[in-house]
């Protein structure tokens, strides 16, 4: 089971369905972990690589979202270091970027949950949160409005923690917070905790309760 456990986001995130691997040695050096992320990325940005079997998409989709909390349990680099985009009109996606943009046009819950679940571990970081907030152009501007959409029209228990997770850590600094009330994030929560068939979540109400109190505007 890959380590979603693990992640230090302040919101937890229940096991849910964990994406299953075959039993393998455990690998903790940084190289060798960086060398699987990027044969990761290889997989899902080479065209002659691109599988016609959505199955196996689907699954190397996975992957690639779970190599990335594996390498950020062993690696304190930045992944905006580690794994930058490439350079040129053509360039290839950051590894960030690329977690966007799988969130974007994949399905499957179980990516989308994969992919929020990578990006609350990596939003840990102040410099991965600014990157999600202040982004100008390009696939991360866009991300708080798609985690919007994926939060209201999923009925996945892991993924509503993951993105309440991820609101948690972009919460922690003021240009996150601008944003998180610029697209009306608490209302988006509200609307889900009013949802009709949602079983009722105690953690996942505290969970709202709190980003709902963060994201009030502060009298001055």
């Amino acid at each position: 089971v890959h380590p979603v456990s693990s992640c230090s986001a302040t919101a937890t995130m229940p096991s849910s369905t964990p994406h299953m691997v075959a039993k393998k040695a455990m690998i903790t050096n940084p190289e060798q972990l960086r060398k699987n992320v990027r044969r990761c990325m290889r997989k899902l940005l080479d065209k002659g690589k691109v599988s016609d079997d959505p199955a196996v998409q689907e699954e190397r989709e996975i992957d690639f979202a779970w190599s990335m909390v594996e390498w950020r349990t062993f690696d304190p680099q930045s992944p905006l270091k580690a794994f930058p985009a490439g350079e040129g009109q053509s360039r290839d996606p950051s590894a960030l970027e690329l977690l966007i943009l799988t969130l974007k046009k994949a399905q499957s819950a179980e990516v989308h949950y994969a992919c929020c679940a990578a990006i609350a571990y990596l939003s840990v970081r102040q410099d991965v949160r600014s990157a999600l907030v202040e982004t100008a152009s390009g696939p991360l501007m866009e991300s708080l409005d798609l985690l919007v959409r994926r939060l209201e029209a999923t009925d996945h228990p892991g993924l509503r923690y993951s993105i309440c997770a991820i609101a948690t850590e972009l919460g922690k600094c003021e240009a996150g917070l601008v944003r998180l009330r610029d697209i009306n994030f608490a209302q988006a929560l509200e609307r889900l905790r009013q949802k009709k068939g949602l079983p009722k979540d105690p953690a996942l109400d505290i969970i709202i309760d709190y980003l709902t109190l963060e994201l009030r505007p502060r009298i001055t």
